[in-house]
């Protein structure tokens, strides 16, 4: 677009390197050759124009100046040489170069393995909470809807450029306070190119844990492949990636189990007294002490007895109250991702690019106790994940430009963002609970497994000491359709930008994670076997492991589905932009 003053604009450019040249009657036709324009990006370039003839020219080559004169904003832009060159951090994801960008804290990686299967990073910029940055894959929503994640990590091969502007965007971009990431995919060109890639370590190239002094089992390698090139030289352009991930994270479980004699009902090593709850009075005075703190075996509960029978013994040296359980396991997770892309140049006006993009992270965390689920302690990180998932997402988009005359030009462009996280637990199917003598746990697959066995005092680093599975299982599935427009108009020196943007969102969740879950928990304390007076006893492990023994919980809970909760709704964005070139060094 240009007009009668020598104004000129060219919109919605792809990314790449440009020559701009000049020519009027009467001058010398000026070439400018070099021209960088990155993502996002305002790119001037003033041709001066010299006496002469038009069959001479000028030809300069220069760098674009370090001083943006034509935009607001403070951005970083990451290119595609970064991405490969520059060591990126957890497991080669374009995010690890957000450090890189001005007011940005240390990286982190939130949440379970099971809800951020993709490995999803975040950062605080400008202070601003971490919910404030938006991601957008050229142009379409990659986030999910609370903020928390980033629902699609394109290979770092397949990136063209991320753009990053973290102040005084422009009036286009919104939904932040904090980063606006915008990342770009590569494009298929004239030249037949591609690359094949692979990196990896294992337990060998890895230093030992500092607590455990072992190095358990596991390995990572990340491969793949890139293809782009021509269908149809200068019109029609393909690019194509595929990646596959092994990554199977070797851990250390520590937890807390029960000493053999305490399972036999033998606890004359325990300091406290035990009291049968089936004497005194119901406030718990006047109880009597088992002979020598030994419980009699036929008095001891054959559904305790089960459940003891699939729980291993301690097999470290520990003081009473500390962790006398190890295991080296690794976390197992598969994922395959690919990328595709086509870029038709339809006309001298007009240009459409159309890609669409996979992601299926699958991942395995097993539980110490299989299908009898884990303690809190003894779980991966000590949160208590543990089970099977799967992440399933999709991210479309589709981009047309439009040049309607000299002076207008219209970008339009709709997409879809889709994910759908399913976590379940590591006795998923099975009738666990049942099995081993709790009758009604199991009433379908949503409540199998093993009921949760919770102590809550005294075993403070492995409260529940089975069927722990937390927050698990969950069903959870998002949908965000995009449809906007932007519209440019040059009027003497002023570039005008409107448009607008649509969006219909759906978020469906399926969870129960309150009083032990689907499958319910049966909570012992020590109460139920002392007195009021022996506050040693009242707070004690050995008397509400007792409680256990004899089948006398404090408490017993469920946590049920009654709904389908499920959140929809419309979103709808518009703005206008006046740049006014008001002098060669001046933009307001």
């Amino acid at each position: 677009m240009t007009n009668e003053s020598g104004f000129y604009v060219f919109s919605n450019l792809k990314d790449g390197t440009y020559r701009v040249a000049g020519e009027l009657s009467g001058f010398k036709k000026t070439i400018r050759d070099g021209v960088i324009v990155p993502v996002n990006a305002t790119v001037r370039v003033d041709l001066k124009m010299e006496i002469g003839a038009i069959e001479e020219s000028v030809t300069v080559v220069g760098e674009s100046p370090l001083l943006q004169t034509d935009r607001a904003d403070t951005s970083r832009m990451i290119e595609a040489v970064h991405l490969q060159e520059v060591p990126l951090g957890f497991n080669r994801n374009f995010q690890g170069l957000m450090i890189t960008v001005p007011g940005a804290l240390r990286l982190q990686r939130p949440h379970s393995d099971f809800f951020n299967a993709q490995d999803s990073l975040s950062t605080n910029v400008n202070g601003q909470s971490r919910l404030a940055n938006n991601v957008q894959i050229e142009g379409i929503d990659d986030n999910h809807r609370t903020g928390l994640l980033t629902t699609l990590i394109p290979s770092a091969e397949a990136i063209e450029t991320v753009n990053i502007s973290t102040s005084a965007y422009d009036a286009e971009f919104g939904r932040a306070g904090g980063a606006i990431t915008n990342v770009t995919l590569k494009s298929g060109s004239n030249d037949l190119k591609g690359s094949v890639f692979a990196f990896g370590n294992n337990e060998k190239t890895n230093a030992p844990g500092y607590f455990t002094h072992t190095k358990p089992p596991g390995d990572y390698l990340q491969s793949g492949f890139t293809l782009g090139g021509p269908l149809q030289r200068n019109r029609l352009f393909f690019f194509g990636d595929y990646q596959h991930i092994r990554d199977n994270a070797g851990r250390t479980t520590r937890a807390i189990t029960a000493p053999s004699a305490y399972r036999l009902g033998d606890f004359s090593a325990s300091p406290t007294r035990i009291y049968d709850p089936l004497t005194g009075n119901p406030d718990g005075t006047g109880r009597t002490p088992f002979a020598n703190n030994i419980i009699p075996a036929d008095r001891i509960s054959p559904i305790a007895k089960a459940i003891l029978a699939h729980l291993p013994p301690p097999n470290i040296d520990a003081a009473p109250g500390q962790p006398n359980y190890q295991i080296d396991y690794a976390r197992v997770k598969t994922t395959n991702s690919f990328d595709s892309k086509v870029n038709v140049q339809i006309s001298q006006r007009d240009q459409v690019s159309a890609r669409f993009s996979f992601l299926r992270p699958v991942l395995t965390d097993p539980a110490a106790y299989g299908e009898f689920g884990d303690s809190k302690a003894g779980s991966p990180s000590g949160a208590g994940f543990a089970g099977t998932g799967t992440d399933t997402t999709y991210s479309t988009g589709v981009n047309y430009t439009r040049s309607w005359s000299d002076t207008l030009v219209m970008e339009a462009r709709g997409g879809m963002n889709y994910f759908h996280n399913e976590a379940l637990t590591s006795g998923n199917g099975l009738k666990t609970a049942q099995d081993v003598g709790i009758r009604g746990a199991n009433i379908d697959e949503w409540t199998s497994g093993m009921t949760q066995i919770d102590f809550g005092t005294g075993l403070s680093l492995s409260s529940p000491m089975a069927g722990f599975s937390g927050s698990l299982p969950w069903d959870r599935s998002e949908r965000t359709v995009q449809m906007a427009s932007v519209w440019t108009k040059l009027a003497g020196n002023h570039a005008i930008k409107f448009g607008e943007d649509f969006r219909h969102t759906r978020d469906f969740l399926l969870q129960t994670q309150d009083n032990g879950g689907p499958r319910g928990q049966f909570q012992f304390r020590a109460a139920q076997t002392a007195i009021p007076s022996d506050a040693a006893a009242t707070g004690g492990f050995a008397n509400a492991f007792a409680s256990f023994l004899l089948d006398v919980p404090s408490t017993v809970q469920r946590d049920l589905k009654v709904t389908d909760p499920g959140v929809r709704f419309w979103a709808f964005f518009t703005f206008i932009q006046d740049k006014w070139a008001v002098t060669p060094k001046l933009t307001i």
